[in-house]
């Protein structure tokens, strides 16, 4: 008999918050050390505020892996067969950034905040340096789930510094991102709700370092799996 349940909290919209301040800059550069190696905090974040990313889905796949908590790639299942998606493949690189998680504070889900990486296709399990230049504010099933959007400096896309130049520079694939998550899951049950800026998404960063440092401080650490 399947186990019910606990209800969901209402849908609503979630602040968006604006420059990182020095503090929080802080933070993100000199987090604690590492505590185990494996895919979800062996990676450090960087002093030019570039990011570390796993890639768990590349461009173009109709796949869908994730990295769970014992820190192993693997590959989401559903009544014993591997999931695909039943829309447009991937049309980023879908990533994690090792350290940090969502918090329910925030409305999160307690799982490492996603990335999607703009450009060609990198290799699964791969982890690349990456710039944020901004956020896509999402709400799965009742839960934030917002992507952060980066590139790879030196690589296509890798001179953009913000979403906003990603449009005037390339139109239209800010829609492409927001409609593909709008329609990529039979039933619903996701919601975009827009942008955030550069800003914004290097405060999500830090919160998400934050939360990661204090589940491991209390023995708190969450487990997810797919």
């Amino acid at each position: 008999m399947p186990i019910p349940r606990p209800p969901r909290r209402p849908a609503r919209r979630f602040p968006r918050r604006g420059r990182a301040s020095l503090s929080v800059v802080l933070l993100v550069l000199f987090g604690s050390g590492c505590l185990r190696n494996h895919l979800t905090d062996e990676v450090p974040v960087n002093p030019d505020l570039t990011i570390h990313v796993v890639i768990e889905n590349p461009v173009g796949s109709d796949e869908k892996w994730e990295v769970q908590s014992d820190g192993r790639l693997v590959q989401e299942h559903r009544g014993g067969e591997p999931v695909r998606i039943p829309y447009l493949p991937w049309p980023a690189n879908s990533g994690m950034i090792p350290r940090t998680l969502l918090s329910e504070e925030l409305g999160g889900d307690r799982e490492p905040l996603d990335v999607l990486v703009l450009g060609p296709a990198l290799p699964r399990g791969a982890t690349v340096r990456a710039r944020p230049i901004g956020l896509l504010h999402v709400v799965d099933r009742l839960e934030r789930d917002d992507k952060i959007i980066a590139v790879v400096p030196g690589e296509r896309f890798g001179e953009l510094r913000d979403v906003d130049e990603l449009e005037a520079r390339y139109p239209g694939v800010r829609e492409i991102l927001s409609r593909w998550y709008a329609h990529s899951r039979p039933g619903g049950g996701i919601e975009v709700q827009g942008y955030g800026s550069r800003g914004a998404a290097n405060l999500l960063i830090a919160d998400g370092v934050r939360a990661f440092e204090d589940a491991l401080r209390e023995g708190t650490m969450p487990v997810w799996r797919r």
